[in-house]
């Protein structure tokens, strides 16, 4: 079997782009992957159609390991649009691989730990927030009384771990990193609000989306340490020090994670080897199954679990989840909630996501590859927008994605 095409195809998700990749091959066996990314998605589009492309065109798709060693050293340097498109590729090559052998991907990588994967609900920062079935976002209620209803609305549907987001941070593009007094008790009230609903039955996260400073970060974790939170996600970041995650760690007994915006095992290594994390939160449609799995069996030396980064297309949850379902340190995969995308989510991929969701759980596909395909002609409907520097990274409010 030969590669015969390899194709990005965008499809504009709502808030973020969705991409997905389309590998042919010589025995009209078609795989899927995702190179999904809010931002910059023309820039991996590039990678994939001019820089990789040549170099895999006639390989086999079945030398998986040895196709993504051939893609990193051509590369030269690496960063967040080669592993995206690196990642788009590679996962389309695990969808032929296992439908030549007529079996799910998570039989490819070992079988399955768990028959069903644990989602954790994102967000819990307002009441009926999102799309609604529309075009434009609609904020929902922020107060602490809609913050309440949206716990309670979680726990309804039976998720057992949520996200949320602090209050009072600088609107980007703010230079400032520190967090104010008033936003730290604004915060904490927030949590305190959340936990005072859901009780001990549920998790709960929260994200700072790599927005402060080591001495913020400090202080905001250690006035949550009442609430026994399950993560405190990307309060740093990444790219910038691993010894301040480690001067953070030692310093609260919240659990801090990170890993969105790093690519390799060796990004993770430097970061494990000096204790500087409590989890870890890779993103699987950014370092790919082959990563992937290397990153969690890294983890797994130094007994931290899991919890991978999960806010973009429905095909990278349902690729997602076939790692975690392998993996023995998994502890949540993120979940964009239904009223959160747009209302072609569920019409881009067969069969859908959301009657895959139950109880706060994915029950996997069971057919060959991911189990999915995705719908060309419905993805050809909703084209590319960039709306990351148009104004949603820093306000959804009144914005209208067409």
């Amino acid at each position: 079997m030969k590669i015969t095409e390899i194709k990005p195809i965008l499809c504009q998700g709502g808030i973020r782009t969705w991409t997905f990749v389309k590998v042919s091959t010589d025995e009209g066996i078609t795989g899927w992957g995702d190179a999904s990314e809010w931002l910059r998605a023309p820039a991996h589009s590039k990678v994939i159609e001019a820089d990789l492309t040549p170099l895999l065109i006639g390989e086999n798709p079945f030398d998986i390991e040895r196709l993504w060693q051939k893609m990193w050293a051509a590369s030269y340097t690496g960063g967040k649009d080669l592993s995206v498109a690196m990642t788009g590729v590679e996962t389309a090559l695990w969808d032929i691989v296992g439908k030549a052998l007529n079996t799910p991907v998570y039989n490819l990588l070992g079988g399955r730990c768990r028959e069903r994967v644990r989602l954790y609900y994102d967000n819990c920062d307002a009441y009926g927030p999102g799309f609604g079935g529309g075009y434009t976002w609609r904020e929902g209620d922020t107060s602490l009384g809609g913050i309440a209803k949206q716990a309670q609305h979680i726990m309804d549907q039976g998720f057992d771990a949520l996200k949320l987001h602090p209050l009072g941070l600088p609107e980007r593009p703010a230079v400032s990193r520190s967090i104010s007094l008033k936003a730290i008790s604004d915060t904490v009230a927030k949590v305190k609000t959340v936990r005072e609903v859901v009780g001990d039955r549920v998790d709960i996260a929260m994200d700072i989306n790599n927005r402060l400073d080591l001495p913020s970060s400090m202080a905001l974790a250690k006035a949550l340490e009442p609430y026994g939170l399950m993560f405190f996600e990307d309060p740093i970041r990444q790219d910038e020090s691993p010894g301040s995650y480690r001067r953070l760690v030692d310093s609260t007994s919240t659990p801090v994670g990170t890993g969105e915006n790093l690519y390799t095992v060796w990004d993770f290594r430097d970061y494990l080897e000096i204790g500087a994390l409590d989890l870890v939160l890779p993103d699987v449609c950014h370092v790919g199954i082959l990563q992937a799995k290397k990153i969690a069996a890294l983890a797994e030396a130094y007994h931290l679990p899991v919890a991978p980064h999960n806010p973009n297309s429905p095909l990278s949850t349902i690729i997602s989840a076939h790692l975690c379902a392998n993996i023995p340190n998994f502890l949540a995969l993120e979940y964009m909630s239904t009223e959160m995308e747009p209302p072609w989510r569920d019409v881009v991929m067969e069969p859908a996501l959301e009657p895959m969701i139950r109880d706060g759980h994915l029950e996997l596909p069971t057919g060959p590859g991911w189990g999915v395909e995705i719908n060309e002609d419905e993805v050809a409907k909703h084209p590319h927008v960039e709306v990351w520097y148009a104004g949603l990274g820093k306000s959804r409010q009144g914005l209208t994605v067409k």
